[in-house]
């Protein structure tokens, strides 16, 4: 085991890759804290970068492993962790990559953590529920964690132009390529590594080819408003089944929910209020889809954005017409056409007028345009560059 160690571990760190400051500025102000840092993401993003150039800037003792690494395949257990601190007792900061493949790991890293070893712990993974569900209380109190996602537009803008971010997204390798046709496969590769590695390796699916097509339709159809009832009758499954393969696509970071608002709990899911599902890169959206609609696009480019920023308070809403997103107090709609339909319009006035705690209304739209019967136009790509908090 320790010599497979010695030939995985790095232990000499260069700055290499974009620097993505938004993120190592912020891991690197809790470094001097003893709680266990915790990075997640979807895979392809670049937190393995991110870790590194954490690692390269440091001057304590690092040492990186990718838990990942073929290598480790019939190792994957607490004994291996334990070789860790055996072969390298001297550094001061563990950087784990794909901990979650290590069965028992949280335990562990509490154990570590309220013995007060006094060495600092930095671990990622690709999914959202990282800590086996029987385990997801086991790190309460002794971590802090963070989220990477792909390139948003202001880090992207560098590299590639509006309509190109529009169609295949930010995945930093994406980005960097200039070949259509090999940003398009590189896309469908991380696809279908996502699955395999993040899903049917890690959940119980016996029908795979069923849920890689579910994936690929939702993906897709960005923006796509279903529920749980209805996607299992047109699947042909019971809807405990389809319910799971939603949540297993959240917590591979592919997809992402944005429900009904409401001040009551129970009307954010009654019948008829579906939630919203949108990819988490436009990437995979063009990618997996047949034609392409600019317009899902846009509105996706949006959800992503508000996403990053307002995880927790994201929702859409409808009366007599559609709101696309209302985050905190503020309601968005997005349009994609050169003219602004008035029911764009209609449905921030109505917003506001129902809903007391809604105090601004805003239309994203392609281009900058006047503010039109009182609602503030700002254009998607202004939006996108915008620190919202």
């Amino acid at each position: 085991m320790k010599d497979i160690l010695k030939q995985v571990a790095v232990t000499s760190f260069e700055n290499t890759g974009i620097f993505r400051e938004q993120y190592v500025s912020q891991i690197e102000s809790w470094l001097d804290r003893p709680e266990i840092i915790i990075i997640k993401g979807i895979r392809r993003s670049g937190k393995t970068t991110i870790l590194q150039q954490i690692a390269s800037r440091s001057k304590q003792k690092s040492v990186y492993i990718n838990f990942d690494d073929y290598m480790f395949l019939q190792n994957l257990g607490v004994a291996l962790l334990d070789a860790v601190l055996e072969l390298f007792p001297k550094q001061d900061y563990y950087f784990f990559d794909e901990i979650q493949k290590v069965p028992g790991f949280e335990k562990w890293l509490r154990t570590h953590y309220d013995i007060k070893t006094h060495k600092k712990f930095i671990v990622s993974g690709s999914n959202i529920s990282l800590f086996a569900p029987s385990l997801g209380t086991v790190l309460t109190g002794r971590n802090i964690t963070f989220e990477v996602f792909p390139f948003d537009y202001a880090e992207a803008k560098d590299y590639a132009t509006f309509e190109d971010y529009l169609l295949y997204g930010g995945f930093p390798e994406v980005i960097l390529e200039k070949d259509a046709a090999k940003k398009r496969l590189l896309l469908l590769q991380y696809f279908n590594d996502i699955l395999l590695r993040d899903i049917f390796e890690r959940y119980p699916i016996v029908a795979t080819q069923q849920f890689k097509a579910l994936a690929q339709y939702i993906i897709s159809n960005t923006g796509l408003k279903i529920s749980a009832n209805k996607l299992a009758k047109e699947l042909g499954i019971n809807s405990r089944s389809a319910e799971n393969y939603l949540s297993y696509l959240i917590d591979a970071y592919l997809i992402f929910e944005v429900p009904f608002f409401s001040y009551s709990a129970k009307t954010k899911y009654a019948s008829g209020r579906a939630s919203k599902y949108y990819a988490l890169d436009n990437g995979l959206a063009f990618a997996l889809s047949a034609k392409i609609n600019k317009g899902h696009l846009c509105e996706s480019l949006v959800a992503q954005k508000l996403r990053r920023s307002k995880k927790d308070s994201l929702y859409y809403w409808f009366g007599k017409h559609e709101v696309d997103f209302v985050s905190d107090n503020l309601a968005y709609n997005v349009v994609s056409s050169t003219a602004i339909p008035e029911r764009e319009v209609r449905g921030l006035q109505e917003i506001k007028g129902s809903k007391k705690h809604i105090q601004n209304i805003v239309l994203l739209s392609l281009s900058s345009l006047p503010d039109y019967l009182g609602v503030e136009n700002t254009s998607i790509e202004e939006f996108l560059q915008k620190d919202i908090g």
